[in-house]
């Protein structure tokens, strides 16, 4: 294989992986199958089942003629990089010398691929055509549909009952990847996938989550993480099989609050369920490495939960200099803060969370906001874990 023909291959490798996982890129300039195809397939909200079903037959097509399309291209030499006549079967390269054995097994295998290759392309329509027959009947996704319905074999109530839930307001519909999505309607939980859709009824469908991981997104941050959750979902139909939704932990509450159904979560499973719990995580780690403030033994719970005990205390310690160094404005800088220990660090996190702007929430940490009770302004630096003084402790362990 000479140079010419390894960057073809190279080449014709990564746009297959494009036209199969298409990138962001190729799906802003509208370089996906179902772009280019749009006029074929339909629109979605218009008859949801059908749009997928044509989907799903056009993506199996068009994969399948992916590798009789390289052996065309490359036995007629259409390609750019091709500066070299191909060395003929019994030819020995002089430079990479092989055995008689292995230029014939070598020959073998082509040809036996391209036989392949041209196989699939002439099986995959005929399975389509027989999908296609009696109104799609046959199709896995209608299939699945005929198992929802009360009379056996109808689909087409159930599929007019999808489409007309699809085409409603309040749906959930999330992009998983480049190639599913999941959607959540008053009744039906669906996941698309590249060659067939899964469907749930929620009347009859148990969720949990199965497992939660923790990705660092940064080597310079611990605490930029991102968290994502597989959730099975298990249809109660006879025949139904079961699938998993991989989301953001952050959308985990909006799905949720979509579905009619809870979703259980085991007890040795933690995640964030919002930004909020998010950000209160990234809160309490930074208030944990600021110093500790001394303060008399405090038998109150904490004003907001009135559950936890006050543990941390507002005091001023931070620089009043902004990243550049210069001097903040009056306005600007942080004063202090006489009040007692009144709050949890938890709950303080959450009412500095509900000050800050949605658009900036890279940089919520680094805003500052007021003390519930005096107004001061203050920033997570100010905030201190609170310990008892030692004349306190001492007296305690006297008595």
């Amino acid at each position: 294989m000479d140079e010419s023909e390894l960057l073809f291959n190279l080449f014709y490798f990564l746009l297959c992986m494009c036209v199969i996982y298409p990138p962001e890129e190729f799906q802003r300039l509208g370089f996906t199958i179902e772009q280019v195809f749009s006029s074929f397939l339909g629109e979605e909200y218009q008859d949801f089942v059908g749009y997928h079903l044509r989907r799903t037959s056009l993506n199996l097509f068009v994969h399948s003629c992916l590798p009789v399309t390289y052996f065309l291209i490359h036995r007629l030499k259409f390609s750019v990089f091709a500066t070299q006549q191909p060395l003929e079967d019994n030819e020995l390269d002089p430079d990479f010398p092989m055995p008689q054995e292995a230029v014939a097994f070598k020959t073998l295998t082509w040809k036996m691929a391209q036989r392949f290759s041209v196989l699939a392309m002439l099986a995959v329509p005929a399975l389509i055509f027989k999908w296609h027959q009696q109104n799609w009947r046959r199709h896995p996704i209608n299939k699945t549909l005929a198992k929802y319905s009360n009379t056996p074999g109808n689909y087409s109530a159930v599929a007019s009952d999808i489409s007309t839930e699809f085409r409603r307001q309040d749906i959930y519909k999330k992009k998983l990847n480049s190639i599913s999505t999941v959607i959540a309607t008053e009744n039906w939980i669906i996941k698309t996938t590249m060659y067939n859709v899964n469907f749930a009824h929620q009347a009859n469908t148990s969720l949990s989550v199965a497992k939660a991981e923790t990705y660092n997104i940064s080597h310079h941050d611990q605490n930029d993480t991102l968290q994502m959750i597989s959730i099975v979902v298990k249809p109660m139909r006879q025949g139904v099989s079961d699938f998993n939704i991989r989301i953001n932990a952050l959308e985990f509450r909006s799905l949720e609050d979509r579905l009619r159904r809870p979703i259980t979560i085991p007890s040795n499973i933690q995640f964030h369920r919002s930004v909020i719990d998010r950000f209160v995580d990234v809160f309490k780690a930074q208030v944990a490495l600021n110093p500790i403030f001394s303060s008399e033994p405090i038998t109150d719970k904490c004003f907001a939960c009135m559950l936890a005990e006050p543990n941390i205390k507002i005091n001023k310690q931070c620089s009043d200099l902004n990243r550049a160094g210069a001097p903040l404005t009056d306005e600007a800088r942080c004063s202090n803060c006489y009040c007692r220990p009144m709050w949890c660090v938890e709950c303080l996190a959450r009412w500095f969370a509900a000050r800050q702007s949605d658009i900036d929430r890279e940089v919520w940490l680094e805003q500052k906001c007021t003390c519930p009770m005096c107004r001061a302004k203050f920033c997570v630096l100010d905030v201190s874990y609170i310990r008892p003084t030692a004349t306190a402790t001492a007296d305690e362990d006297a008595s």
